[in-house]
């Protein structure tokens, strides 16, 4: 699999979604091992978005979630309560792994809106992924 291309695809169709709901965002896909692929930052996203789109795809790629279902397990005595002190990891909304064939190839993360709005344009920007090449993700992403 050509992850650059499909990081260029991903990249491309957030910033369809970004441009639609008028709020500029950062991308970032993360192999999975927790290498940069590729990060884009959309004119008029600042400049901390990056590292929490960073942050949050590494934290998807590596724990196979999608961050906002971490968000309850990272929560004071929770079983992934200490995983929040490590310092590349993110529990707010916007990040999902990605699969094809089964497998957790990387994962995706943006930012630059509230969390509402990474999170459905996130699910925009993949939504429009899975229609432009059914087979690129398969099962798509892990729920």
């Amino acid at each position: 699999m050509d992850m650059l291309a499909l990081a260029k695809d991903i990249a491309g169709h957030v910033e369809t979604e970004s441009l639609r709901a008028q709020v500029p965002m950062s991308v970032t896909v993360i192999d999975v091992h927790g290498n940069t692929v590729l990060q884009h930052r959309m004119n008029g996203a600042l400049a901390f978005s990056m590292l929490i789109s960073e942050r949050k795809a590494y934290t998807s790629a590596l724990t196979q979630l999608r961050t906002s279902a971490l968000f309850d397990l990272v929560q004071p005595g929770k079983e992934l309560f200490h995983l929040m002190s490590q310092e590349r990891f993110c529990a707010m909304g916007g990040g999902a792994p990605l699969v094809q064939n089964g497998v957790v190839v990387g994962g995706v993360g943006i930012s630059g809106g509230t969390v509402a709005q990474d999170v459905g344009i996130l699910e925009g920007a993949l939504k429009l992924l899975r229609n432009a090449d059914p087979e690129t993700l398969a099962p798509a992403v892990v729920t």
